[in-house]
Formats: structure tokens, C-alpha cells, sequence
């Protein structure tokens, strides 16, 4: 679990673009722990041979087969040329997440809790708001 995800001002604010910036940066972390996949296809060995030392790799099929599984794919992060960027309509990293807050927020189906979890989370509260002696919510 990744702790604070989301949050700026040292936890005192949440911000869902900043949740959204957070996400893609612990996923690119998360990639790059997973490491480089080595095996016989990977390593390529006979295409090596094959191709030779001064060889074109580019259109060999073996390098269109494989190597879209060696480019980090992000959302937020634009890679391209600031030429395109422009084109694009020049948005910020912070623009750009809080698009996709939005476009999360907007298309996100949520189902009903079952009764016995809203009563198990209601019976917290309960036992939050007795040791505290206050009020949290109504029910």
C-alpha cells in the first residue's frame, strides 16, 4: 500500500488531480520494480545472428512483435515534441489529470453496499463516536 496518494499541504488537502498525478507516478514505480523480463524470446538471440552485428533490427518482425512491452505506457506524461504539444492545445500535467479526475468522476459506476457491510461501518462509527464522545454522523 502506497500512503498518500492524492494528498498535498503535508495531508491537509486532497486534490483528485493530484490523486490521479499520484497514481501514474506509483505505477511507472511499480513497472520499473518489476524489472526487465530475460528469457530465450527477449534476449533475442538467434534474430543477434541472424541480423548480425551491423544489422537493421527496426523491421525485423521479432522487434514489431516485442517492442511495444519495452516502452513505459503513460497517460499524463506527454513525450512528444513541444510542436505537437501545441497542437494538441499545450496542457500541463496538472491540466491533463484533472481531465481524467473528471472523466473518472463522470463515467464511474458504483454499485450498492451490501447491508451487512453499511452495518458493520455503521457499528465503527457507533464505537468511534461512544469512545469519543461525539457526534461523527447521522444515520
Amino acid at each position: 500500500m502506497i500512503y498518500g496518494l492524492g494528498m498535498l499541504a503535508q495531508g491537509i488537502t486532497f486534490d483528485y488531480a493530484q490523486l490521479v498525478i499520484s497514481n501514474e507516478i506509483a505505477r511507472m514505480i511499480k513497472e520499473v520494480i518489476a524489472g526487465i523480463k530475460v528469457d530465450v524470446d527477449t534476449l533475442a538471440l538467434e534474430v543477434i545472428h541472424a541480423v548480425g552485428a551491423a544489422g537493421e533490427y527496426i523491421s525485423h518482425e521479432h522487434t514489431y512483435n516485442n517492442f511495444r512491452g519495452l516502452t513505459s505506457n503513460n497517460e499524463l506524461i506527454f513525450r512528444g515534441t513541444r510542436d505537437t504539444w501545441e497542437k494538441e492545445g499545450s496542457k500541463d500535467l496538472t491540466e491533463r489529470a484533472y481531465e481524467e479526475a473528471l472523466q473518472i468522476y463522470n463515467n464511474f459506476k458504483t454499485k450498492p453496499l451490501p447491508d451487512s457491510v453499511k452495518s458493520k461501518m455503521r457499528s465503527i462509527v457507533n464505537e468511534a463516536e461512544e469512545h469519543y464522545n461525539v457526534a461523527i454522523s447521522s444515520e
